[in-house]
């Protein structure tokens, strides 16, 4: 029309790109002609919008694939401006509902062929279109990208299984239910991070073990579904059309192109397990069930994941990354690969590794490290101190700048090009899509973020580098010939070693150890490597033989898992870490030796000598808890295990290094212990409700009002505990009459607590993979080992008012609720002040307590001559706590504040204010207590017994004699 004719006039003058060449404007006239001709031709208008205009002045600028696809099909364009698409950010399951509705009656393969196949030009026109214009970030686009990928094979597959069933059958399994084809996306499809013109990467699996069945014939799963591939194949295949789908990369899956086209998941679970190779678990860290059976599809990865992923720091497979990254160094080196900006040098693949190497070193232990989103792997390796900030955000700049160029060179045809343009024209078109005025400015800031990802692709995985010196030379020697006769004379030129004969035994002890003889060839060489390392390491400390026997005996247990010999090569510093540590404890290296994925911890001493609080703790094991499923209790205890042995390495760091005060490390190993035990009821109490439902009205867990609370008592409820400390614990309860409810089974109140309590102290001593939680000792319960697990709070009164005996109320006053239900905890401390406070005959009383005391000393048995037992001899710690609790006892009635504290700290300053004992003679117990603990605790970071010689206590010991005599005899 003449309106129309006026329109396309304002539209041809309009020029909103300016500073573009001669030949790129010549180039945007003439594609705005071609379109104008076509539109015209089909009697359309475009909307009169300036920033419309605008916005199409752009896209015909930098993309020939929407100027050929608008102009060719025009009717395209205005679907998109006049439903709204066109700006429109769609939701995740938008296009398989889009898809759905023109599917939805559809019955002709060649049909539903054509439409996948305009849908998908439709949408990347759309997709393109908002890239181009800056109205979608790169995050929108990936994901649209691979939506649009999703829903095109998901539905494509459903037509053709329901084609296919209707000529040969429907897949059952035994029970008759249908089976259906599982479709895992791989590389960037199955990270959610699809590039404009990639291929998609497929591996197709079908269910295990089941055969299908019709009224005529029977063929196998294998069979049903590889006719069913090779369909979908064929309806991919793009090369006999102009238009273009998705091309199919199979080459990914199992014997690559060699291998069956499907194959069912039991035959791949075996495959990975037997065959499967580094570089294949380095590409199931992306994979994701995309079409098909999408729950079953994550079973077989569930399956798969202890392949992909060893429950330990897998420092072992870097000589194989190492591998990897010199052959990606060695392709860079190609001339052709000069301008790619994927394979060449500090492009996106350098980025891609860098990321994928800490997922498989770490994935194992920490599984939010299983994350296919690049961009999440690099934020959360920053929260755990892999890499700095720094690092983390030149790549993240780096990557999205890459993957916008890599976008713009995309868009422009429609075809998967990562080089960079060489002729003058269409790098000024790229340069001004990505808002650079001149090709210049653009390359030069191509050029920065290249230069960063390389810098840091180049220091991953650098080992250090043996020194050469003399030093080095006598190191290595000494351990390639220790049954030389000049062995002797080389450790004499080694600084530090006073004994030769002792170093010379102490290696050959490694060096005979069944462990050292058993490793393979790889393994033998990276003990070559290390010995040299760890003697020279010994040799500067203050004690290197007692140094160097540790480090010996912390070899033999972890050597068999070559992975953590590769740790302390890859990370020297853990080396110093470890020298300080041994030369102050033994215990340490024992601990270490008993759980060694805790090397990994040393990487990074800023956090290894800094012990978080009680609400970073908790926030810690949240967090951890958050990514097991509720129903794996095995890896819910492995994963405790693994949170007690990291923090209570990181206490013993601080307190060895640091000189932490007694009490602030007793503090700690409390807050640790109240956690793992607040949470083990968790997890026990969902468990056990899963099966059986819930004895409240609640079937969560919840500390309000789940009628059930553990009580500590002991050096737990003192808040004094040790590194090697058992669990004294008391179960109560509120049962009452009547039957669990909403679980699968029905059973009654009081066996439900039984179960419960016995799951939890299952829990807690259980030997996992990972190690064990805690002893517990549940023999402080009424009636003790004859009596009930758990006990209703009632009977529990009952029993400790009128039948308990005088040691059983001596054990009270330690007793503290620690977890469980709150007003439940409330009734306890209620009883507990009630039994203190009664008023007990007085003779009777210290007759009691004496011969308990005396009871406990015999059964200890006989002492060393000149040395004192800083427990169980007169004098000792055991002598201070008899007499507190006596004097409490004796003492509460009339003063109700004694029965307010747990710990024998604040009950002998009590004591005191309260008149009971003399100032003087409560600092005496005081701090005699408190040095006799200290030199406890420093005994045990050693492994040595509780005695020290007599003299070092000698004056000590006799004043506590003095007070305990006054008080008590």
């Amino acid at each position: 029309t003449k309106a129309a004719r006026g329109s396309y006039r304002v539209y041809c003058k309009h020029m909103s790109l300016t500073k573009i060449s001669r030949e790129l404007e010549q180039e945007l006239t003439e594609r705005k002609e071609r379109l104008v001709k076509e539109f015209h031709g089909k009697n359309l208008v475009l909307p009169h919008d300036p920033e419309f205009l605008q916005d199409l002045d752009k896209v015909l600028t930098f993309s020939e694939f929407i100027s050929s696809s608008m102009s060719n099909y025009p009717e395209v364009l205005m679907d998109l401006i006049e439903s709204g698409d066109l700006v429109k950010s769609y939701s995740k399951d938008e296009y398989a509902t889009k898809l759905d509705a023109q599917l939805f009656s559809v019955t002709d393969q060649t049909e539903m062929k054509k439409i996948l196949y305009g849908t998908r030009l439709r949408e990347m026109v759309r997709i393109a279109w908002q890239d181009l214009t800056e109205k979608a970030d790169l995050q929108e686009t990936l994901k649209d990208l691979s939506n649009l990928a999703d829903a095109c094979i998901d539905k494509a597959f459903m037509f053709l299984y329901d084609k296919l069933c209707s000529t040969q059958g429907t897949p059952l399994d035994k029970n008759g239910t249908r089976q259906k084809i599982i479709v895992l996306g791989m590389g960037k499809l199955g990270a959610r991070e699809l590039n404009f013109s990639s291929d998609i990467d497929l591996i197709f699996a079908c269910p295990s073990g089941e055969t299908w069945e019709n009224s005529e014939k029977s063929i196998t799963n294998e069979e049903f579904f590889t006719k069913l591939c090779r369909n979908f194949l064929r309806v991919f295949d793009s090369s006999m059309t102009d238009l273009n789908l998705f091309r199919v990369d199979m080459r990914l899956r199992p014997f690559g192109t060699s291998g069956p086209l499907v194959m069912s998941c039991s035959a791949m679970e075996d495959y990975y397990q037997c065959q499967g190779r580094e570089w294949e678990r380095y590409a199931l860290i992306k994979a994701r069930p995309v079409a098909g059976d999408i729950e079953k599809g994550h079973s077989l990865l569930k399956a798969l994941n202890p392949f992909i992923y060893r429950r330990y720091f897998d420092y072992g497979t870097f000589d194989s990354f190492r591998d990897m990254k010199k052959r990606i160094s060695f392709q860079i080196k190609d001339k052709r690969l000069k301008n790619n900006i994927k394979l060449g040098t500090g492009g996106i693949r350098e980025i891609e590794f860098f990321c994928q190497i800490f997922q498989l070193v770490r994935g194992g232990v920490e599984p939010e490290f299983q994350e296919p989103s690049l961009l999440k792997i690099l934020n959360l390796l920053a929260e755990r101190s892999c890499i700095d900030q720094n690092t983390k955000e030149e790549l993240k700049r780096a990557y999205v700048f890459l993957r916008r160029v890599e976008h713009r060179l995309q868009e422009y045809a429609d075809l998967q090009t990562h080089d960079l343009p060489e002729k003058a024209c269409p790098r000024q078109r790229v340069a001004i899509s990505m808002g650079f005025d001149t090709w210049n400015a653009f390359f030069k800031a191509l050029a920065f973020h290249r230069k960063k990802v390389h810098e840091h692709f180049n220091h991953l995985l650098l080992s250090e580098q043996e020194d050469q010196d003399q030093e080095s030379d006598d190191f290595k020697y000494l351990w390639a010939h220790l049954n030389d006769p000049q062995a002797g004379d080389a450790v004499q030129t080694i600084s530090g070693f006073k004994n030769p004969e002792k170093i010379i035994q102490l290696l050959k002890t490694l060096a005979e150890h069944p462990n050292t003889k058993k490793l393979p060839g790889s393994g033998e060489k990276r003990l070559d490597k290390l010995v040299p390392m760890i003697v020279r390491k010994a040799g500067e400390t203050g004690i290197p033989e007692t140094v160097l026997s540790r480090f010996v005996d912390l070899i033999i247990t972890i050597e068999r898992r070559t992975c953590y010999i590769s740790l302390l090569l890859e990370n020297p510093g853990v080396l110093d870490t470890l020298a300080v540590l041994a030369e102050k404890s033994h215990w340490i290296i024992s601990f270490l030796s008993q759980h060694p994925a805790l090397l990994d911890e040393l990487v990074d001493p800023k956090t290894l000598y800094k012990p978080p609080g009680k609400d970073e703790l908790e926030q810690n094991l949240n967090m951890r808890m958050l990514h097991i499923p509720c129903e794996d209790f095995e890896f819910q205890l492995e994963e405790l295990c693994l949170f007690k042995q990291v923090n209570t390495l990181r206490l013993v760091a601080a307190d060895i290094i640091q000189n932490y005060p007694l009490m602030k490390v007793s503090d700690h190993l409390t807050y640790i212990a109240e956690i793992i035990l607040n949470k083990v009821i968790e997890i026990s109490w969902n468990h056990i409700t899963a099966k059986y439902g819930s004895p409240v009205k609640e079937k969560a867990y919840n500390q309000l009002s789940c009628g059930f609370a553990a009580i500590a008592y002991g050096k737990l409820g003192g808040i004094e505990l040790g590194y090697k400390s058992d669990l004294d614990l008391v179960f109560i309860h509120t049962g009452n009459s009547g039957e669990t409810w909403g679980g699968k089974k029905s059973i009654e109140k009081k066996r439900f607590y039984t179960l419960l309590c016995q799951r939890i102290i299952n829990a807690l001593t259980i030997h996992t993979s990972a190690g064990t939680l805690y002893e517990a000792d549940m023999r402080l319960r009424p009636s003790g080992k004859a009596g009930a697990i758990v006990s209703h709070i009632d009977a529990f009164k009952e029993y400790t008012a009128k039948q308990a005996w005088t040691w059983e109320h001596q054990a009270i006053i330690r007793a503290r609720p620690v977890c469980g239900d709150k007003k439940l905890q409330k009734n306890f401390d209620k009883i507990r002040k009630e039994v203190l406070l009664c008023r007990r005959e007085p003779q009777f009383l210290k007759q009691a307590v004496r011969d308990m005391r005396e009871r406990l000393r015999e059964e200890h048995g006989k002492y060393l001559k000149n040395f004192f037992d800083l427990k169980q001899e007169k004098g000792g710690i055991v002598d201070i706590e008899f007499l507190v609790q006596y004097l409490v006892l004796k003492h509460s009635h009339d003063h109700p504040v004694l029965a307010v504290w747990t710990d024998n700290v604040r009950l002998l300053e009590t004591l005191a204010a309260q008149g009971i004992l003399s100032h003087n003679d409560s600092e005496t117990l005081k701090n005699a207590y408190l040095t006799m603990r200290e030199s406890l605790h420093r005994l045990s970071l050693q492994d040595e017994k509780q005695t020290v010689p007599l003299e070092f206590f000698a004056e000590t010991k006799e004043k506590v004699v003095l007070i305990y005599k006054k008080m008590i005899m």
